[in-house]
């Protein structure tokens, strides 16, 4: 699993709004990593969890606080915009 293949699923994710609702009602990462893979895309979560704190440690409060689900949390880690 690569970041590419968590940049292809957050794409999917931005294109989808089923999938994004699905994503954004996730309760947790291990969620997350399900619903990639009936997705079709490999996700780790290992590599999800280190690329999204590498995200958050570089971010700024007012991007910070903005986040609110998983979803939110996924569109911030790869520079995608969120609907909500």
């Amino acid at each position: 699993m690569s970041v590419a293949s968590l940049e292809a699923f957050v794409a999917r994710i931005a294109d989808d709004e089923v999938l994004h609702g699905k994503v954004h009602g996730a309760s947790g990462i291990d969620d997350i990593v399900a619903i990639a893979k009936a997705h079709g895309h490999d996700v780790d979560k290992t590599v999800l969890l280190r690329e999204h704190a590498k995200a958050l440690a570089s971010a700024d409060d007012h991007a910070l606080t903005g986040i609110n689900s998983w979803a939110d949390a996924l569109m911030h880690t790869f520079g995608a915009s969120s609907r909500d």
